[in-house]
């Protein structure tokens, strides 16, 4: 097929037909060429623009129709990444928890490091240029209030070192006046204490302010145990959304990558989550109040049935009445009265405040339920499954725990029932569908599942007649590949990346075991 007109190389000006396969703009005659001009290019190319209006603020819109698994955003560096606010002694070059026998003090700043470490961030300066004595850590049991200014003060280090990078994380929304009234760490709380402890110049408010930006623009970031917390110079300008179009992942230097999780129009708004997709709504537009200053406003929020979902449902008080109970919906109040819950087939309403209380006491026994126990789990879906949804967010809690937990036990799987195994797979195929309706952009999560389902599906299958079993075999290939693809980004270093590598080999091997099975059974793997 010939370059039509105007399709030329950029770089040399002949007709082209290779073109970038992220914005689709530019064109190349040869790879060599394309490599060759990425440096401008890099520059220009984007799948996305900043825009501004007052209900939501500085956002992202796609400019371009974006395909899914397309790279959207990436930044190889944080503009500044820390222990968070509330954390026990943390080694400050690699963020490993600290003990009286592992600390062992920077000979520069007293700052404690682990043994393995020998240099750590910008606090070491900033120490010995406001400090006249070394920082001295004695207490290794409980959260430290030294640490609340670590990652303050590397952002405030900034300052005086790279101007540029200062100017940019002051340019991002901070809501410290809200925090003052919602927040137990103020920002200014902080700020007081970092004038305390260091002898430096800058002024209360000024800190505050930087607080504040930690506060409401940092992303935890996974890749060290515990986490840490950055952030970032373009990807503090995504939007939330309940129901995100872009999943968030890390590489193994601590770098963002945003992906698209589902396609994008031009126009659409690029959006990740904020906070944790499985939560109920209840929880999710509280945590945002009092985290990111904001009431959520998402399709996923204004939907009552959350997509047809019933994530947040419960069934009928009613005797005799199978319908399914929810408010008009959790955003609006009749007065300061929250709205009441009605069934959706007998009309009978019940108030919100019982339905919360209940929601308390089931809450409660979650919390308190034994961990890692089968048969825990199954009572707990038995009980509860008689007044919630089975997809309500607790029964999916349950659930996404139980499937997880049968045939990590003991032998394996293997040594799990048939009629255990079932159940696996049943649990894991409801789960799957849920995440994938309510969810898309949640990789991390839905890959485990299906590499959980891949799993169950494939041992079911060993027990089955050679006919049966290359159904069963196929079936989880087809499984076991859509983990590996949503997997397969995470880094390395994350139980999801190890996955991820396993994923790959069982496919490789799947494939071997197919291909002797077509040869002694003479049929052709699908």
């Amino acid at each position: 097929m010939s370059a039509k007109s105007g399709e030329l190389c950029v770089v040399c000006g002949i007709p082209a037909e290779q073109k970038c396969s992220a914005c689709k703009s530019v064109f190349y005659c040869s790879r060599q060429h394309q490599k060759s001009h990425w440096k401008v290019h890099a520059k220009k190319c984007s799948s996305y623009k900043l825009v501004a209006n007052e209900v939501l603020g500085r956002h992202y819109v796609a400019i371009r129709n974006i395909a899914v698994g397309e790279i959207v955003l990436h930044e190889e560096k944080a503009l500044v990444e820390g222990p968070p606010l509330e954390t026990a002694p943390v080694c400050l070059g690699c963020f490993v928890v600290l003990s009286p026998d592992s600390a062992v003090p920077c000979i520069k700043c007293g700052w404690p490091l682990c043994r393995l470490c020998r240099n750590h961030g910008p606090e070491c300066e900033f120490t010995i240029k406001y400090k006249d004595e070394k920082v001295s850590i004695t207490d290794y049991v409980f959260p430290h209030p030294t640490y609340r200014c670590i990652t303050t003060i590397r952002a405030l280090h900034l300052r005086d070192t790279k101007p540029d990078l200062y100017k940019r994380l002051l340019n991002l929304e901070d809501h410290a006046e809200l925090q003052e009234k919602s927040s137990f760490f103020t920002p200014r709380l902080v700020a007081k204490f970092i004038k305390r402890f260091f002898k430096t110049e800058i002024t209360e408010e000024e800190i505050a302010k930087v607080v504040g930006i930690l506060q409401v623009n940092g992303h935890e970031v996974p890749l060290t145990e515990p986490p840490h917390i950055a952030v970032y110079d373009v990807a503090s300008f995504l939007e939330h959304s309940c129901r995100a179009n872009c999943s968030k992942s890390f590489n193994n230097k601590g770098g963002i990558v945003v992906r698209a999780a589902v396609p994008m129009k031009k126009g659409d708004h690029i959006t990740i989550c904020y906070t944790d997709p499985l939560w109920g709504v209840e929880n999710r537009r509280h945590y945002l109040t009092q985290t990111k200053f904001f009431q959520c406003m998402c399709e996923r929020c204004k939907d009552p049935t959350e997509f047809g979902t019933m994530y947040n449902a419960i069934k009928c008080w009613n005797a005799g009445c199978d319908g399914h109970a929810l408010p008009k919906n959790f955003i609006e109040t009749d007065g300061d009265k929250r709205l009441d819950w009605t069934c959706d087939k007998c009309l009978s309403e019940k108030s919100f405040e019982e339905v919360e209380e209940m929601m308390e006491r089931i809450g409660i026994d979650l919390t308190q339920m034994k961990k890692n126990d089968i048969k825990c789990c199954r009572t707990f879906i038995q009980h509860y499954g008689k007044v919630l949804h089975d997809n309500h967010y607790y029964i999916t809690d349950v659930k996404l725990a139980l499937a997880q937990l049968i045939g990590q036990q003991g032998s394996g799987l293997p040594g799990v029932s048939d009629e255990l195994l079932q159940e696996k797979i049943s649990l894991c195929k409801s789960v799957s569908q849920l995440i994938k309706s309510l969810v898309p952009a949640e990789n991390r999560i839905l890959g485990l599942v299906l590499f959980e389902l891949h799993a169950a599906i494939a041992e079911f299958g060993r027990r089955l007649d050679p006919g049966e079993l290359i159904a069963a075999l196929l079936e989880s290939k087809r499984i076991l590949k859509e983990a590996y693809e949503l997997l397969s980004y995470e880094p390395e270093v994350l139980p999801e990346g190890k996955i991820a590598a396993q994923a790959l080999k069982n496919l490789r091997d799947m494939e071997t075991i197919l291909q002797v099975m077509h040869q002694n059974l003479n049929m052709t793997p699908m």
